[in-house]
């Protein structure tokens, strides 16, 4: 059983998954597959191959949040990141990155 806004990890190995959601509606973010077979760059909501795609992808968070110019207008169908429903929350703005370059996990 998992509580309503929490987060699982289930280890590598298995060949099925049952999920049942019970009566009430819900939202599924189910991610899965085998590794990439290369290293990857993560910190926050991004993930990159590299420090500079890091950088970069932050700085298209900003844009399209509207916390790097509040003058950004964008098509919804051009949004790297998507664009909310109507009525939902708005794109947070990223926390300042780290004075140092993002280094790979070992």
């Amino acid at each position: 059983m998992l509580a309503q806004d929490h987060l699982a990890y289930l280890p590598i190995g298995r060949s099925s998954l049952t999920l049942d959601a019970g009566a009430d509606p819900v939202r599924l973010l189910l991610v899965g597959g085998e590794p990439l077979g290369e290293q990857n760059l993560r910190w926050w909501n991004f993930v990159g191959r590299s420090d500079e795609e890091i950088v970069s992808h932050r700085a298209q968070w900003q844009t399209e949040s509207g916390a790097a110019d509040d003058d950004a207008c964008f098509d919804r169908d051009e949004l790297r990141f998507g664009a909310f429903p109507d009525g939902e929350p708005v794109l947070i703005p990223a926390p300042p990155l780290p004075t140092v370059r993002l280094r790979f996990r070992s």
